[in-house]
């Protein structure tokens, strides 16, 4: 009788590994399916790294029994090794290469630095910290999204607090934005000469919105290299829905109506954000230069919008970080949304997330990049 039950809990251990297996692999088609096309395979990828969890549980399971079933959970894991790269990522700190041509690049989604009290409880209405900390940040060049500037303000005028006083050119796609007329947007600065520099506006998307992108050609001691400072479709869900939807667990009607709007506006980002990348993929493809895509894309690495940019770019903290590079701080631990992906020309080194700065709902991101030199014709 022991052995009875020992053998069907061992069929259903393979019957689940098989399952596991076939999650992942459907997972893995759904990264390349547009959204807007069909958007059940945004949840289905969404949903791709609990999969890729469970087979690492049922490799260590079958490791511990030494049984020959370990093959199933090992050839996933060999053919889907570059999508557990996604997840975490292990390097060692190295330095650039003595006498290469560097520029070192900044992040960050600086949440209007937190200018209006409402927005943040408990943050004081000016985040002097914040403004100071990206002005006095070593980067090269600073790519800000949700960026805030009043020029009437001592404490909020930020294009000179981060610009004019430390001489730095700025490109910037703002909109006024409140009664003050508060400039808000993509700001872009840097320590090199900004040639050009322009805004590519999304269709169906408001003139007055935070989502866009932003691009300038920096001449960085003769060579130039363009960068793209993007924030693509938010999912407008907030903390309090999140804990409204936890809160719901055991009120079945309630936990319905809480979850059915979680999906409604996760159906609606998935969607336009899939629309954004194509729009910008195409632009990224016209550059006669190296590029560096960055900013916060408000979706994760097992989404249809990281897969298009990872199959044109490479992704920093892939290339170059360390651990899980989580840059969302806010209920959801773990997510990785913000970004910095590159082209040909460029070799990423030093990748950070710099989780000591907390006081936006997200931490910035930097990366310094050797600019290799051009092969003579």
């Amino acid at each position: 009788m022991a052995g009875t039950f020992k053998e069907i809990r061992r069929k259903i251990w393979i019957i689940l590994n098989i399952l596991v297996a076939l999650w992942v692999l459907l997972g893995v088609l759904c990264l390349r399916v547009p959204p807007y096309e069909f958007w059940p395979a945004g949840f289905v990828a969404f949903s791709l790294p609990g999969a890729l969890v469970l087979n690492l549980l049922f490799l260590i399971y079958w490791s511990l029994k030494r049984s020959w079933y370990v093959v199933l959970p090992l050839a996933v894991l060999a053919l889907g090794w570059g999508y557990y790269g996604r997840l975490v990522s292990f390097h060692w700190e190295q330095d650039p290469p003595q006498g290469a041509k560097t520029l070192q690049v900044l992040s960050y989604n600086v949440h209007i630095f937190n200018a209006y009290e409402k927005i943040v409880k408990g943050v004081p209405q000016v985040s002097e910290e914040m403004v100071d900390w990206v002005a006095t940040h070593p980067a090269d060049v600073f790519c800000l999204q949700e960026f805030y500037s009043r020029v009437n303000s001592t404490e909020f005028n930020n294009f000179n607090r981060i610009g004019k006083r430390y001489n730095r050119h700025v490109y910037a796609s703002t909109y006024q934005g409140d009664r003050i007329k508060a400039d808000l947007g993509i700001a872009i600065f840097s320590k090199y000469p900004i040639i050009r520099g322009n805004t590519i506006r999304f269709p169906n998307t408001p003139e007055r919105s935070a989502n866009r992108a932003a691009w300038v050609d920096v001449n960085v001691e003769g060579d130039t290299v363009r960068i793209y400072a993007v924030h693509l479709q938010s999912m407008s869900i907030k903390a309090e829905d999140i804990e409204n939807t936890y809160s719901a667990i055991g009120d079945e009607a309630s936990f319905k109506k809480e979850g059915r709007n979680l999906a409604r506006r996760l159906r609606m980002g998935f969607k336009a954000r899939a629309m954004q990348v194509q729009q910008l993929l195409e632009h990224v493809d016209t550059s006669p230069y190296p590029v560096i895509v960055t900013g916060d894309f408000n979706d994760i690495p097992f989404s249809y919008t990281y897969s298009q940019l990872a199959k044109e770019l490479k992704n920093s903290f892939e290339e170059a970080g360390t651990g899980v590079g989580a840059t969302y701080n806010g209920p959801l631990p773990f997510l990785r949304i913000d970004n910095q992906f590159y082209s040909e020309g460029l070799e990423a080194y030093d990748f950070k997330t710099h989780s000591e700065m907390s006081l936006s709902d997200h931490y910035p991101i930097s990366a310094t990049y050797v600019i290799k030199p051009k092969r003579e014709e």
